[in-house]
């Protein structure tokens, strides 16, 4: 299975967005002595300023000699912003602004102390984004100067320049502010391309000041979800900082403090001032909220992700687990048939990174990653109900650190989008663990059998199925033989499309079109895609299905059996019929080699949906073409045919060396790896006697190549060794060392043709069911069993 990757969805922070002139819940906050305080601490800031500008108002001249002498700067603007709320942001403010409530809960200032350092820097960002409209390049700027204000207070601040790894927090970080920024600017693209209704809300007073005021804060709380804590932090801070009980709080009062600079920023006199304070403190209080769940995602038709731990596929799940007294959650995952699915979740640790060793989400999380699915572990352990359904469900349990649970948990549901696409084999040899692209061929499914080469003509066989979301079925697939001297090539991701090399060789290719078929009578019959489909899955259920293939046609029938009789209707439907691809065809990879398709190439498999996604499999495959070299070129000094005696003019019996070779070239001769660049098996040499009846006799049968693996040799200049020692005694009736039969010996005197004959074998799978073979090689020489003349 493979999956797509999903832009992450963020719930909004558990505030409502700030209602005008004092509705809603502001209008209940208390004004009592602390409010009355913070206030007056906010508009002591505050004072200064307005006292500057009304000094300025009385004396133009003065203001135009100002203006001129400081024109806008951005290092002018964001210092005078902290300076603006650096009063406010005093320890005594930060205690005051919180509701007794809060506080009470919060406890001693040291235990919080690192969450009030920041909040300056939150106000600052709220502020300075939404004092006027800000594009998504301006707002990035922002973006940035918060992000060194936080790591500067929290005392981790940033390089200059800035680390890789600081860059790549960054990046992280401007990345989520883009996904933040895409549903307001859908919004206001559906508004501008669909303007009907729009006038008679104005004059209706539907639409007015108020209108999308919340926009720029809706954007932040889609950004700085718990996500982007660990890029915004720093993983050091967030990894010390995250498992705080009071991190959740936390981040919810930065969120309150952004919404709050954001409202200062639109405040157009002081009653806008104290509406923003007083909803600023309606934030807080509704931070303080019981345990609280959420399940945004996984929904709909899902895939999953390859690229976030080494063979897994995981779906991610996003929502929220958090609130006061927050202990930890679990993920279930049920399949189709309602049954617990055991280890298909993996949870984030405290920097929100995969960790296969948790059994439970530890920390708290607000619109983020609750963890992911492993949708492989799924499909697996639901085994036979995807045939009916593949709807799993999800329920996302919240339990307070007492160990009480939330009631009712959260449930949501998701479809698994099912794709069988793999080779399982390439003529007979198994791929074994068939998803890793690195996977090699071997003799028999099982990870302990030796690797496999083969040749010829071969089929590939695996599984090439797309089903489970309405709408995804298989459109077309092709395979490919790609030249790969170095195993390097890549499988491509899934969802990704890909343009064939110039060396590509394609192998197959086939489409899942309507179609005509002929009929044993009749017109011909039209079938539908689905029809065509249906009538010729490639699931490798039960055994891997053939995958080289042509289009054809078969012939199906209904028979009746009636009174003795049986009476059968006949229909032709289209079918997927074997074709073999020689694998000789393929290009010659190193030039000794006397045959083309000798070399190391990879098998891709694509196959593309109806809904356009694309899915990968790749395999790894030894190809060897190389026929067997074998012969036997002399035996002794004697050449074919020749008299040879079996003793030495003393009359002693002689040893002779057969002489030839029996060699294997290498696939790759810069790779002597055995059993697959050098698959050389064995070669036997055997003798008999003219006319005898009985079976040859062995000389040897040695799995070593002649000559010696010492180099790899060209073919056309090999160079020959001993195939094995003769030793001629064996030959002789009277003493017969070895008990041979009367017919193949010698008596004394007596002479007669032998043959000698040599074979020889490799280990490649030829045309799947073969090997490679020399067939018989024969050296005739007449022997005289006497003493050789003088």
């Amino acid at each position: 299975m493979a999956t797509t990757p999903k832009p992450p969805r963020s719930t909004a922070m558990p505030t409502a967005a700030l209602p005008a002139d004092g509705a809603g819940d502001d209008a209940n906050e208390p004004l009592d002595d602390d409010f009355h305080f913070v206030l007056g601490e906010l508009l002591a800031a505050y004072k200064p300023v307005l006292a500057a500008d009304l000094q300025r108002a009385d004396s133009p001249d003065a203001l135009i000699k100002d203006a001129l002498a400081n024109p806008p700067s951005c290092e002018d603007e964001f210092a005078q912003a902290m300076a603006l709320f650096e009063r406010f942001s005093s320890e005594e403010v930060a205690q005051r602004v919180l509701p007794a409530a809060v506080r009470e809960q919060l406890g001693p200032l040291e235990r919080w102390r690192w969450c009030l350092l920041h909040l300056r820097c939150c106000i600052v960002f709220g502020w300075l984004m939404c004092r006027g409209p800000r594009s998504f390049r301006g707002s990035s700027y922002y973006l940035w100067r918060y992000w060194r204000c936080v790591r500067e207070v929290l005392g981790a601040p940033v390089a200059n320049p800035p680390t890789a790894a600081e860059r790549a927090d960054f990046n992280h970080l401007v990345k989520a502010l883009a996904e933040a920024y895409k549903p307001y600017l859908d919004d206001q693209l559906a508004s501008v391309e669909f303007t009907q209704g729009l006038p008679e809300q104005v004059l209706a007073g539907q639409v007015d000041c108020f209108e999308d005021g919340d926009a720029n804060t809706q954007i932040l709380e889609r950004l700085l979800s718990t996500d982007t804590a660990a890029a915004l932090m720093g993983r050091e801070l967030i990894a010390k900082h995250r498992a705080d009980p009071l991190y959740w709080f936390c981040r919810c009062w930065a969120l309150c403090a952004i919404r709050f600079g954001c409202c200062l920023a639109r405040a157009r006199n002081l009653r806008d001032v104290f509406r923003c304070l007083r909803g600023y403190r309606a934030c807080l209080r509704r931070c303080q909220r019981p345990l609280h769940c959420a399940l945004t995602a996984p929904a709909g038709c899902v895939r999953g992700e390859t690229d976030i731990l080494p063979g897994r596929i995981l779906e991610a799940v996003r929502g929220d687990a958090e609130g006061t007294g927050f202990g930890h959650y679990l993920i279930e995952v049920r399949s189709p048939g309602g049954s617990l699915l055991g280890g298909v979740v993996v949870y984030p640790n405290n920097l929100g990174l995969p960790d296969v060793a948790a059994t439970q989400g530890n920390f708290s999380v607000a619109g983020g990653n609750l963890g992911w699915v492993d949708t492989r572990k799924c499909a697996v352990d639901a085994g036979i109900e995807l045939l009916s359904s593949t709807t799993f469900t999800l329920t996302l349990r919240v339990f307070s650190a007492s160990g009480a649970e939330l009631q009712p948990p959260c449930t949501g549901s998701f479809a698994l989008s099912v794709n069988e696409v793999y080779i399982k084999r390439v003529s007979t040899p198994w791929s074994v663990d068939y998803p890793n692209p690195a996977e090699p061929l071997r003799a028999a499914d099982s990870a302990a059998a030796a690797l496999s080469t083969v040749g010829g003509g071969l089929h590939v066989r695996g599984a090439a199925n797309v089903y489970g979301c309405a709408g995804e079925k298989i459109r077309e697939y092709t395979i490919w033989a790609i030249p790969d001297p170095t195993f390097s090539e890549p499988q491509p991701a899934p969802f990704t499309s890909i343009v064939p090399g110039g060396g590509w060789r394609l192998v197959t290719h086939i489409e899942f079109n309507p179609m005509s078929i002929a009929q044993p009578s009749g017109p011909p019959i039209n079938y539908t895609a689905d029809q065509v489909r249906a009538s010729n899955v490639l699931d490798g259920n039960p055994l891997p299905s053939i995958l080289t293939n042509v289009w054809g046609s078969r012939s199906e029938c209904i028979c009746v059996h009636i009174d003795s009789t049986n009476f059968c209707t006949c229909w032709n439907v289209p079918s997927l019929e074997p074709a073999g691809f020689d694998s000789n065809s393929l290009p010659r990879q190193d030039p000794p080699h006397q045959q083309g398709g000798t070399g190391k190439f990879s098998v891709l498999l694509q196959v593309i949906d109806t809904a356009g996604n694309s899915y990968y499999d790749i395999q790894r495959a030894w190809i060897d073409n190389e026929p067997i070299q074998a012969a036997v070129v002399g035996i002794g000094n004697q050449a074919p045919c020749s008299d040879m005696y079996t003793q030495t003019h003393e009359g002693i019996f002689k040893t002779v060396d057969i002489r030839g070779y029996a060699w294997d070239q290498y696939i790759d001769r810069g790779d002597l790896s055995a059993p697959t660049s050098d698959n050389f098996d064995s070669y036997q040499v055997r003798f008999t006697k003219q006319g005898a009846v009985s079976p040859q006799v062995m000389l040897i049968n040695s799995t070593n190549t002649v000559p010696a693996r010492a180099l790899a040799l060209p073919a056309e200049s090999l160079a020959t060794g001993t195939l094995t020692p003769w030793n001629l005694q064996v030959l002789d009736a009277a003493s017969n060392p070895l008990g041979l039969p009367a017919d193949q010996l010698l008596g004394p005197g007596e002479a007669c043709v032998y043959v000698v004959v040599l074979e020889a074998w490799d280990k490649t799978v030829v045309d799947e069911g073969t090997v490679h073979y020399s067939g018989w090689k024969l050296f005739p020489i007449k022997i005289i069993n006497g003493p050789e003349p003088l």
